[in-house]
């Protein structure tokens, strides 16, 4: 089978070609990948995660959404911390209290979903057996390998100002600390040491022998709740039995004729098609590349973006959002005319990205699967004898209740994830998404936008100098000229410009293509870069 396969891990990426070239298709690459992808970058997604994939059948010509988003647990309340919070971060919105509970440890844990999501991948569209799709993941787990790059720089720098170290944070408890550290437990383990996981190869065994439910309700469920009982986590073996992810059509729209599905709620699709509903209204082809105007019209849409996302954002089985207003043309025409004003949201939103990782994979049938999946920033976690590590999700809920994101048992809290598939005369063109925190909109965006108006090829637009803005200020980074800032500077929008050239913590866009020119692919080079292989069958 042809195709391609695109991600940041290099070993996944050819696990993945070589299960297309072996005769299977982009369900069943893509799958093998991303277990591969759990053991070789550990920190970014796991067994104890969540995400979401978007996926188009090319057989019966339709398109998916599966979402396996983590899910408060049933011992959580909406106000049980409310009297406790100092305060929020001015980057991110983490809630802040004096002993970091949200941020790591057991109480930072929700009820995870990637082992349902995948196994639900599995169930509707795979081809080959789900222990044979494991096996890599089992063997890489058990054999081990040198810390790359990509892996070892997650937890070399301060997260941020305030907070926990990811040396400490990573490593919480002595089950993490006695995987991840060095011999004498002093750093995390440093790129090129060994790393091997026998643990999690023996958990992910089980799995391939006894199928993902015992994740959810057999022996590895009961090790799992057994150890969360034991340490006050607010997940419940209950919570594990209960967890189904969510299969729905993805959000739909349209770009300059182009048909487009992503991400349906609560995670970010809804503001990635706003973006590209209010870039719709404005000649961008006809403007030089990142210089005043362009930049100013793209800065613009990202704000307002980022206001929808502060203001509607949500679970929609907890909260009432608004979607099909907010994604008409008749709403982007409106931001369009005060973007003309120079009319900014005034919303102070310091959300800067990171973590996550993801995807993108296309046969030569037609098939296609973008997945973003994560841990959020890890809670440190290890449940002795498993391996694997487990996702902070309630890091990021809000500990006000009322709000969109508040506490309460069984939400998912809303996310950024835009994994995106672009149809160009009712085939799949591009295939898309990334990782980075509340960047992945905006990164996702611009990478569309930069093949459709600038006539950039994969490559070109994932590497393109890049903006992010959730409200006020816009971000960009350091390649952006001179005379751009002070263009924007002078209409009035307060813009911050990173230090770096590529800024790591902005979206790493993964881009697989197929058109006249046989299947491209288009890695991001921010944070270590990754790579695409396309496998020729």
């Amino acid at each position: 089978m042809k195709g391609i396969v695109v991600a940041p891990q290099p070993v996944a990426v050819e696990l993945g070609a070589k299960v297309l070239e072996d005769g299977g298709n982009a369900f069943d690459a893509v799958i093998a990948a991303a277990f591969v992808q759990m053991v070789s970058d550990p920190f970014m997604c796991g067994l104890g995660g969540w995400g979401s994939g978007v996926f188009y059948r090319a057989e019966t010509d339709t398109f998916e959404n599966i979402g396996f988003w983590a899910r408060i647990g049933s011992k959580m309340r909406p106000d049980m911390w409310e009297k406790d919070v100092k305060g929020f971060t001015d980057i991110w919105r983490f809630a802040l209290f004096d002993d970091h509970r949200n941020l790591y440890g057991y109480t930072s844990i929700m009820t995870p979903g990637t082992v349902a999501g995948f196994a639900e991948v599995h169930r509707r569209y795979a081809t080959k057996p789900w222990a044979e799709l494991l096996q890599p993941s089992i063997d890489l787990s058990e054999k081990g390998f040198h810390v790359p790059e990509y892996m070892a720089q997650h937890y070399r720098q301060l997260f941020l100002p305030g907070l926990p170290h990811p040396r400490d944070k990573y490593a919480h408890n002595p089950a993490a600390r006695a995987l991840f550290r060095n011999s004498d437990e002093s750093e995390l383990k440093e790129r090129g040491e060994f790393y091997s996981n026998p643990d999690q190869a023996r958990v992910l065994a089980r799995l391939a022998e006894a199928g993902p439910e015992d994740f959810y309700t057999g022996e590895i469920a009961e090790v799992i709740a057994n150890d969360f009982e034991a340490n006050g986590a607010f997940v419940t073996r209950e919570d594990l039995a209960g967890y189904r992810p969510v299969v729905e059509p993805a959000l739909g729209s349209t770009y300059r004729g182009y048909d487009l599905a992503s991400t349906a709620l609560p995670g970010g699709g809804l503001l990635l098609l706003q973006i590209l509903n209010i870039l719709e209204q404005f000649d961008l082809s006809s403007m030089e590349h990142n210089g005043p105007e362009h930049a100013f019209i793209v800065g613009g849409a990202l704000a307002w973006a980022g206001v929808t996302r502060g203001r509607h954002l949500a679970d929609p089985a907890y909260r009432d959002v608004p979607a099909a207003e907010l994604l008409s043309k008749e709403y982007a025409a409106d931001i369009a005319e005060r973007i003309r004003r120079s009319e900014l949201p005034t919303e102070v939103q310091l959300n800067r990205p990171g973590y996550t990782t993801h995807i993108s994979v296309m046969d030569e049938l037609g098939n296609c699967a973008s997945i973003t999946h994560t841990l959020t920033t890890c809670a440190g976690i290890v449940v002795p004898g498993t391996g694997f590590t487990w996702n902070n999700c309630v890091s990021l809920m809000d500990p006000i209740p009322g709000r969109p994101n508040s506490y309460e048992p069984g939400k998912a809290r809303a996310s950024a994830i835009a994994a995106t598939i672009v149809m160009r005369e009712g085939r799949p063109w591009i295939v898309v998404g990334a990782p980075g925190g509340w960047s992945v909109t905006s990164a996702v965006a611009q990478s569309i936008s930069n093949i459709i108006d600038f006539g950039m090829s994969p490559v070109e637009a994932a590497a393109a100098a890049r903006f992010h803005s959730e409200g006020n200020p816009v971000y960009c980074e350091g390649r952006v000229s001179a005379r751009t800032i002070a263009a924007l500077r002078g209409r009035g929008m307060t813009v911050e410009q990173s230090l770096m050239n590529f800024e790591n913590k902005f979206g790493s866009v993964q881009i697989a293509m197929h058109d006249e020119n046989g299947f491209r692919g288009g890695s991001d080079p921010r944070r270590d870069g990754g790579t695409f292989a396309v496998a020729h069958g």
